[in-house]
């Protein structure tokens, strides 16, 4: 009997449906279907299990479809989409449960979270107003040395010199209330940097959980967000040389709704089941 071959379109489709939890996955181990990885299947692959492992990695860190060096994989063989599917998803859940994949996990959240800001001591209007009258009086007698000894200059830097200080004069005066817009402007430059922490690290607690499985599940939970309710009989169209859904409503879908649409009914729900399994134990270790 002929044996089908795996088309580009599968690999990549069966790839992106699992957002970045099989991206890699789905475009590097779909030969694997009751087949042991050894080093033969990866040159066949025209890759080495090292990079392999590596682009499953990233992938799934970054959430991003990623299948550099995979230059063979359009003419490797396939009988059976779902269980190719099923297949690949399990090399996935065995690479990315194992201590390793924890480790660069840990590793990858702790130089993701954000600096703390260094915040000087802020100061009071006193303070500030001493600060002002000494720097002032520092550039007045700059000025005055250089004026003296470049006395071409002088007469060019005169102005430089009434307005320091008439400056200085100004800030002598108790009631200038210029010192006290310093201090509040210090005080909301302060606030704001600590905003702007409060909220980065918000943003990196939700993006990076503690624990490699909660990771592990805001993917799958998203996978599935994304694939949910795919009509699988949707009409397509052919305008400009590319395909199009009859329904204008569809072509608003998410990219992973469409990904799964193309790969199918049998990869996607085949996928869609194992992502669902996989939740469940995770959300029963808690």
């Amino acid at each position: 009997m002929k044996q089908k071959k795996l088309s580009p379109f599968l690999v990549k489709t069966t790839a992106v449906l699992f957002f970045g939890l099989v991206a890699g996955a789905g475009l590097l181990l779909s030969s694997f279907r009751a087949q042991k990885m050894t080093d033969d299947i990866w040159k066949m692959l025209g890759i080495t299990k090292q990079t392999g492992d590596e682009n499953i990695r990233a992938s799934f860190m970054n959430g991003y479809l990623y299948y550099y060096g995979a230059k063979n994989i359009k003419n490797i063989a396939l009988n059976d989409r779902a269980a190719v599917a099923k297949d690949l998803l399990s090399y996935t859940k065995e690479f990315i449960s194992s201590a390793s994949f924890k480790k660069q996990y840990d590793d990858m959240r702790k130089s993701a979270k954000p600096s703390e800001p260094v915040l000087k001591p802020l100061r009071t209007i006193d303070q500030i107003q001493k600060d002002e009258i000494a720097k002032t009086e520092k550039s007045i007698k700059d000025t005055e040395k250089n004026m003296k000894d470049m006395p071409n200059y002088a007469k060019s830097m005169q102005p430089i010199l009434d307005v320091l200080k008439k400056n200085l004069n100004d800030y002598q005066d108790p009631k200038n209330t210029y010192f006290s817009s310093i201090a509040l402007g210090e005080k909301n430059d302060q606030d704001y940097q600590l905003k702007s922490y409060k909220e980065s690290t918000r943003q990196w607690e939700d993006a990076y959980p503690v624990t490699a499985d909660q990771f592990v599940a805001t993917r799958l939970q998203k996978m599935l967000e994304a694939t949910k309710d795919i009509d699988y009989n949707a009409e397509l169209v052919e305008k400009n040389n590319k395909k199009r859904f009859v329904n204008p409503s569809y072509e608003y879908k998410n990219g992973e709704w469409k990904q799964g649409f193309r790969a199918g009914k049998e990869v996607t729900e085949t996928a869609r089941a194992f992502a669902q399994k996989w939740l469940a134990e995770l959300q029963n270790k808690k």
